[in-house]
């Protein structure tokens, strides 16, 4: 079926907040209601809809998605990999990344990772916590960041 364009009018302190849902709506199971939390990730990488968590098992299938980001997501990766666990503001990730829409072109970086992710069925792999400041957290939990340090060696 092919994609529909839509419009809707977003509060602007809530743009993080929404991108980081519309990912998780991408990634979920047709149907399968709307999601929960505050991001695609959610805390403790608990499944989303029938999405599978990542495990070792899934090099190959890490590898896949790694190598089909675009340079800015891929980019956004590569800044969680090499912090794993840690939490970095959506702010912060914007000015590393050199991305002109801020903290929103983050957000806007997670749709077609959202899209691979759910054609993989597995849970998306940046998890995200909202900041007492209205911002957006932006983290990959250790053990997924190892495998995709993996499947970034293996994409050189």
């Amino acid at each position: 079926m092919a994609d529909k364009q839509v419009t809707v009018a977003v509060p602007e302190e809530r743009v993080p907040e929404f991108y980081a849902w519309f990912a998780a709506f991408l990634a979920a199971d047709p149907g399968a209601g709307l999601p929960r939390g505050r991001g695609p990730g959610r805390r403790g990488g608990r499944p989303h809809h029938g999405a599978e968590p990542w495990t070792e098992a899934d090099a190959d299938a890490a590898a896949w998605l790694y190598a089909k980001l675009a340079p800015p997501a891929r980019d956004l990766f590569d800044v969680l990999v090499d912090a794993p666990g840690q939490r970095v503001a959506g702010n912060e990730l914007a000015a590393r990344l050199h991305l002109a829409k801020g903290a929103h072109g983050v957000a806007g970086l997670l749709a077609w990772p959202g899209r691979y992710t759910r054609k993989l069925g597995r849970v998306f792999p940046i998890a995200t916590e909202g900041r007492p400041d209205g911002g957006t957290d932006y983290f990959m939990d250790p053990g997924i960041a190892a495998l995709f340090a993996q499947a970034r060696d293996r994409a050189r």
